[in-house]
């Protein structure tokens, strides 16, 4: 199984690299400089026909070049949605629906549900007892919002709780009927891309791969980078980070 995953080391300046992971090995196989086609299509290229072959699982985001290039250069890869990422996207959606309710309302829900936005993205078992309660209040002051609330919460029970495949398929058309009932543009944008990239994110359900692994190893190159001060030598960044994941020798 592979993984592909993007950083960003500087905030703001929009330059991502590429960590290119093997979770069953626990390793880091390569970083590339960038995210782009043809940057990720030599890397595959230098590995050679056979060894793409032997990849059965492909892992990433959203991004077309990820999935495009995989499809083309691993013929025997199934390519799987990152599961994580399909949540951020909904929860950004929740987001612009939060804003657009409060935009709606009247003065006296506007100040209930100013800024509530974390509770709202945040797992229902994480809150607190007074978060518990301010969102019971928030919920309660617009029932629009608390349909909002439910689909988020029912989606994620959608990702744990599928037994398989086939369940899971028949289960998101239900949850996407819900969803674009609800009128708000934001989630009916969200249905929109479930559409588009419908096979990889159900094939997710085939052997629950995620980039779980990738994100964990994201959290300790920032980490490496802050203990370098910001590498501005992309090679040497490189190469800390390759060593950092090297098998310990027994």
């Amino acid at each position: 199984m592979l993984c592909l995953d993007e950083i960003t080391i500087h905030k703001g300046h929009g330059h991502y690299r590429l960590v290119i992971s093997a979770p069953e090995l626990g390793l880091v196989l390569d970083v590339l400089p960038d995210r782009n086609q043809e940057s990720l299509e030599a890397w595959f290229e230098q590995r050679g026909v056979a060894w793409c072959a032997q990849v059965e699982v492909c892992c990433a985001d959203m991004w077309d070049a990820y999935h495009g290039v995989a499809q083309a250069k691993l013929p025997n890869a199934q390519p799987v949605v990152d599961r994580f990422h399909v949540m951020k996207n909904l929860t950004d959606a929740v987001t612009k629906a939060r804003r657009t309710i409060q935009n709606q309302a009247d003065e006296a829900t506007k100040a209930v549900l100013k800024g509530g936005r974390w509770l709202l993205v945040k797992n229902r078992e994480n809150l607190t007892d007074e978060e518990r309660a301010q969102l019971a209040h928030m919920l309660a002051v617009s029932p629009e919002l608390n349909t909002c609330y439910d689909l988020k919460e029912s989606f994620r029970t959608w990702f744990d709780q599928s037994p398989d495949r086939k369940t899971a398929d028949s289960a998101l058309l239900d949850w996407q009927a819900k969803a674009k009932a609800t009128g708000l543009r934001s989630l009916q944008a969200f249905v929109n891309t479930l559409n588009n990239w419908r096979e990889g994110i159900l094939n997710y359900f085939n052997g629950r791969h995620s980039n779980g692994f990738a994100e964990g190893v994201n959290l300790k190159i920032k980490m490496l980078n802050r203990r370098g001060f910001g590498y501005r030598n992309f090679a040497h960044f490189r190469l800390h980070i390759l060593v950092a994941f090297e098998p310990i020798s027994r």
